[in-house]
């Protein structure tokens, strides 16, 4: 039976990062929610050709929590750099959630990995965390101002960068109301909190693409778990709400994302409560968009042996979705052990786990195949 994972929200989800006072954003002024920001029509979804958007990103990574301290601050980036390299990994996803965060991947990380490392920013403006509401609840509009704000000093700071993703796993946080069934449908969903997400969403989508009005940097912005929660990818794409209204605002991104962990079985024939899906498949038949799993792991119940059969069987997977379903990357959870629990391919020291050398091996075999 499928189990749905509160997966290890390598993103978001964690509002002990949110400093509301450090270095707000108060300066830029969000349109109406209603409206679109850039100056231009935001482009309708499929609208990147997938071998433009293929070519943004290179395809194996994993993630880390540089802003989060702990391992990831105290060992060297280089060092960092070193250990992904080793593992044929080029791509390392990292969360940011406030200025000063994206100041750091910008002056501090990303230099210091070196030209052989891509970041993948993980942008959270965080709802809840919106300084400005002083602890009253958001709304669609506040959410969409303060993404809006953070994705313009976003865009600025990281102009040129190849892909970004916002938002982590709206649709397992707290503040919602439990998914009922599988999370197939859209009416498996909590109404009063869903239209803040889709303008939290919407909010980074217009604010980077304000400043980005040539679209060089593609952009994410689904921020689902993944699992089978087809409905709230379906909502936001098609301008639904739970309470089954239509016409409401959409999203509009490049590339979607997606999470998988190893207790939810085959992406590609995962058994649920409704019946077995291709996950690939379904996400590709209704939107035709490039897909990143921005996370996939082993959850920390898994034996050696268990991990070692996940490990052989979803990189080869993985690599062969590139061109069945157009996945054009994705990024383990995650390189270290930290405070998370025990996901790391390393230890919260750096020294290699079994896992490190066979994701090596797994990855060099997919390269040569």
């Amino acid at each position: 039976m499928f189990t749905l994972l509160l997966c290890a929200c390598g993103g978001g989800g964690d509002q002990s990062k949110v400093n509301a006072a450090a270095s707000p954003v108060n300066s830029v002024v969000a349109p109406a929610a209603g409206t679109s920001s850039s100056g231009t029509a935001a482009p309708a979804p499929g609208a990147s050709s997938p071998s433009e958007t293929a070519s943004a990103l290179p395809f194996f990574g994993a993630n880390g929590h540089y802003v989060g301290g702990g391992v990831y601050a105290s060992v060297p980036l280089a060092t960092q750099a070193s250990h992904l390299a080793g593992l044929g990994m080029t791509v390392y996803r990292q969360d940011a959630y406030i200025p000063d965060h994206i100041d750091a991947l910008a002056s501090a990380a990303i230099p210091g990995l070196g030209a052989g490392i891509t970041v993948l920013p993980m942008i959270e403006a965080h709802p809840w965390a919106d300084p400005s509401l002083n602890g009253q609840q958001p709304t669609e509009a506040s959410a969409y101002a303060y993404a809006y704000k953070l994705s313009v000093y976003a865009a600025k700071k990281l102009a040129g960068i190849p892909m970004v993703e916002f938002g982590n796993e709206y649709d397992i946080d707290s503040h919602n109301a439990p998914i009922q069934g599988d999370g197939i449908n859209i009416s498996d969903y909590d109404n009063s909190t869903f239209p803040i997400w889709r303008g939290a969403l919407r909010g980074a989508l217009d604010g980077w693409r304000s400043v980005d009005t040539n679209h060089t940097t593609k952009l994410i912005a689904n921020a689902t778990s993944g699992a089978l929660h087809f409905g709230f990818l379906d909502g936001l794409m098609t301008g639904t709400q739970p309470d089954g209204t239509t016409g409401h605002p959409k999203i509009t991104p490049d590339v979607i994302q997606w999470h998988w962990y190893s207790n939810g079985g085959d992406f590609e024939n995962a058994l649920g409560k409704t019946g077995r899906y291709n996950v690939l498949a379904r996400l590709k038949d209704r939107y035709n968009l490039p897909i990143v799993i921005t996370e996939i792991g082993v959850n920390t119940d898994n034996s050696d042996a268990q991990i070692a059969a996940y490990i052989a069987k979803t990189i080869p997977e993985l690599v062969a979705a590139k061109a069945a379903y157009n996945v054009i990357g994705f990024n383990w959870y995650e390189l270290y052990d930290d405070r998370t629990g025990p996901y790391g391919l390393m230890t919260n020291n750096a020294q290699e786990k079994p896992r490190y050398g066979l994701m090596r091996a797994a990855i060099a075999g997919a390269v040569q195949n």
